[in-house]
């Protein structure tokens, strides 16, 4: 029997605060890494690696994209003035109307918009027009 509940990609809320009446769909995740540097000790015959500052990937944000719907969004980026908004992601029970699955909440406390991409086109495909958000961040929580 499994002692713990792993949730699917798709159980996720995910919010921005700079846009109040809007939801996303995908949130590429945390992506935390730290540097590495190599250096031989000049006697034995290895390379060492030591770990350096830790630094967090840009993250992405992105929903099937209306043009009347996210003008809004597309109008605020055009006016954008670096400064910090803060993402959530909450997972949240299947169904309809979602409500938060336990307590724990990724929240990014200080991103900055530092991209926006809109209104692909492509007469031949039947595939979805995305509005995606590209954010850098120095932290973030998970409580």
């Amino acid at each position: 029997m499994l002692k713990y509940k792993p949730i699917t990609q798709a159980q996720y809320w995910i919010q921005c605060s700079g846009f109040t009446n809007h939801y996303f769909t995908t949130f590429s995740g945390i992506r935390d890494t730290s540097g590495t540097t190599q250096y031989a000790d000049g006697v034995r015959g290895r390379i060492f690696q030591l770990k350096g500052p830790r630094t967090l990937a840009e993250v992405t944000i992105s929903t099937p994209f209306d043009p009347e719907k996210h003008a809004d969004i597309v109008d605020f980026w055009k006016t954008y003035d670096c400064s910090f908004v803060t993402l959530t992601v909450t997972p949240v029970n299947c169904g309809e109307d979602p409500t938060p699955l336990g307590s724990r909440t990724i929240t990014v406390p200080d991103a900055q918009i530092t991209s926006l991409n809109f209104g692909q086109a492509d007469r031949a495909s039947t595939n979805v027009s995305t509005l995606e958000l590209t954010f850098v961040m120095d932290t973030f929580t998970y409580n």
